[in-house]
């Protein structure tokens, strides 16, 4: 029973994220609801297949996702993004991304939230402890970026998220709002702390 309490709860947690009706998401399967990216010949994207290596070079249909392909796919939901304890490298590797930072970013994880991107303390939600102004702020800050990405799609979900707290939304939005507002250091005056 709560298995089954809590698998329903994420469900409707995660249609709010990607603003879909909770009847749509219990009519698909996941995969097809937060899987629907497609590879340049039209076949579906298998979310274990997320960082695979081709099969082989001659085959064009068993190249690897691009960059683009594999954020979009962490974008809606994939297993990865919606692991929502422990340390992993940063899902977005998008323009304001800093792979000289993780350092920084993995200890202010730790710090803020001991690695719990579900955290919540006070005011303060997510993994990076962000108030809900300074969430709703990124997702303003995020949205024009996220149309050049993802089109129309990236910004509903985008919109959804900004009526969420950050302890809601998946691991790859809230790495995305703490890189964008981080912003090359510019912005790490909100997590100030001894990282």
């Amino acid at each position: 029973m709560q298995v089954r309490i809590g698998v329903t709860a994420a469900a409707a947690a995660m249609a709010l994220v990607v603003g879909l009706p909770t009847g749509a998401m219990a009519a698909q399967p996941a995969d097809e609801v937060f899987q629907p990216l497609s590879t340049a010949n039209g076949e579906p994207v298998e979310p274990d297949k997320l960082d695979a290596e081709p099969a082989s070079a001659g085959d064009p249909a068993d190249l690897p996702m691009t960059e683009r392909e594999r954020e979009a796919a962490h974008a809606q939901g994939s297993r990865a993004a919606t692991d929502l304890r422990g340390w992993r490298p940063s899902l977005y590797t998008g323009k304001w991304f800093m792979p000289g930072k993780e350092d920084v970013r993995k200890c202010i994880l730790d710090r803020e939230s001991n690695f719990n991107y579900q955290s919540t303390s006070g005011v303060y939600h997510g993994a990076y402890q962000m108030s809900a102004p300074l969430g709703r702020g990124a997702t303003w800050m995020m949205q024009a970026e996220v149309r050049r990405e993802m089109g129309a799609e990236g910004v509903a979900i985008v919109q959804a998220l900004r009526k969420l707290t950050p302890n809601k939304w998946n691991r790859y939005w809230q790495d995305r709002a703490f890189w964008t507002v981080w912003r090359k250091g510019a912005g790490a005056r909100h997590w100030h702390g001894g990282c």
